[in-house]
This record gives C-alpha cells, structure tokens and sequence, in this order.
C-alpha cells in the first residue's frame, strides 16, 4: 500500500472501513446473519439491524476484528508499522494505542502468519538443508549441542521458498522425518557432512554433500542459500534483546514469512490473512 493513500484512509474511519470490506476482511452483508432475513439496515453508524428479529449487529461480525474495540483506521496503520518492523513500544506511541493493544495486534498478526506458513506443502528440485541455533548462553559450546539453545531444522528450495522449523533436536530421525513431510520424493537434497543426514538416500532422496571443513561450495554442491537465511533471520531478532522459547515459534514463522514474501508488497501480503472465510 502507497504511504499517501494509507495516510489519508487513517485519517478517516469511514475510507477505512470501506477499504477492509472491499479488501474482503469486513463481511458484506446481503441478510441477517441470525435469521437470514434479507430486510436490514443499518440504525446507527456501527450497527446493523434486522427487521424481522429484531437482533442487532456490528459491521465486524464474523471478521477478525470482531472482538477488538480498535477503530479500523488504527488496525491498519498498526499493521503499517508492523510490515516496517517497527517495535511495539514505538508502534504504540505512533498510533495512540496502550502498549497492551499494540502488542495483542502484533500478536495476533503473528499467529495469522504462523498458520499460513505452517500449511501443508512440499519444496522439489533442488533443495539445501541445514541447522542453527538461537537464543540460550553466549558463552560456552556452540553449534550443535550448544547448551540452552533452541534448534531450527531449515530446507530451502533454491530459486523457491523456505521452510523452518522449531525441533526438540537434530537427530537423525527427527530431521528425517521433518525432510519427508516438506520435501517431495526424489528431490536432490545438499547438506554439510553431519551424520543425522545420512539416511535421506534410503527414502527416496538423492543426496549430495559439501565438506565444510575443507572448502565451502564445489560447483552446485553448497548449502549458502540456507545459510543466507539463518544470517537474516539472526541479524532481526537481535533487536528483540531476547525471545522466549514459549514465543520463538512465532518469531521465526514470521521470518519465514518475510523472506518467503520479501518480493512481494507485504502489507497486501499480510492484510490477505485477515480475509473473511
């Protein structure tokens, strides 16, 4: 969305009500969502009202925003100021929201983000694979085994998407499995030389591998794509001062998300996950 034409939706309600109704987040009413009579209007400017029932409703029935008091103009401008990460403190005094609200918002775009990058699909073609670790200790072991550090198991199709996920661990059989439910037959799959890989030719995989010990890419065979990822995914979540793991998931979808979309106008992108079923 152009920066003018948000300024002047957010500084009218009605423009901004129009705009997520025409953007499909807002239902357009045809009956009465109680009694499916087709005779209703609307009897004040934030309620309808059937003629038969006599029930009354609000324009945010059945959308996300149902349960919110957030004026729609604010919604927007704060979905703004996520796309351009700014943090919730900033994006809370930007809009005049509580601190509270701005970060349920943000919340709940995070958790609208995590549902769709957890849907069922699978990357093909060539494919590279590779592990990291975030959060825990900074001093001490690092890498694999670093202590209190969470895994993330990443797969990244080249010249495609990628795909993350949080893991309990890095064995063999965990990665294997997460390989088969993201990863189509056949593909032809890159790694580093670590042992929990060595099973991806039995299941149908064929399987190159790069020895990083001695040299970091041998024609095709590199996984730098992957690695380009975890040193963009680290480099955004340093500004947080820390993540819990109870929230990490979120955070690392969300990176996910950006870097799958990072070509594409992301508040579109975004405001897209809100649409009403």
């Amino acid at each position: 969305m152009e920066k003018y034409f948000l300024a002047k939706i957010a500084a009218d309600e009605e423009k901004a009500e129009s705009y997520l109704r025409e953007k499909g987040i807002l239902k357009t009413f045809t009956e009465c969502p109680y009694c499916g009579n087709e005779h209703f209007g609307k009897v004040r400017r934030n309620s309808y009202k059937c003629y038969r029932c006599k029930r009354e409703w609000s324009p945010r029935k059945g959308s996300i925003l149902e349960n919110s008091k957030v004026i729609f103009s604010k919604f927007l401008l704060v979905l703004k100021l996520f796309e351009l990460e700014v943090s919730v403190l900033k994006a809370s005094k930007e809009s005049k929201l509580a601190y509270r609200t701005t970060y349920r918002l943000y919340e709940l775009i995070r958790e609208k983000i995590y549902q769709e990058t957890t849907k069922v699909g699978k990357l093909s073609g060539e494919v590279e694979m590779d592990e990291s670790y975030f959060g825990g200790r900074r001093k001490g072991k690092r890498g694999r085994g670093a202590a209190n550090k969470i895994p993330v198991f990443g797969i990244l199709e080249r010249n495609g998407k990628v795909k993350v996920e949080v893991v309990k661990d890095v064995k063999a059989e965990t990665l294997l499995r997460e390989t088969i439910k993201k990863v189509k037959r056949g593909s032809l799959i890159y790694t580093d030389k670590y042992k929990s890989y060595d099973g991806l030719v039995m299941y149908g995989f064929k399987h190159e591998r790069i020895d990083h010990s001695k040299r970091f890419g041998n024609g095709k065979v590199y996984i730098n794509g992957i690695e380009g990822f975890w040193s963009y995914a680290k480099e955004r979540l340093m500004k947080y001062h820390g993540v819990s793991p109870k929230t990490f998931p979120l955070y690392i979808k969300e990176l996910e998300f950006r870097y799958n979309n990072r070509d594409k106008d992301l508040f579109d992108v975004i405001l897209n996950l809100f649409r009403v079923e």
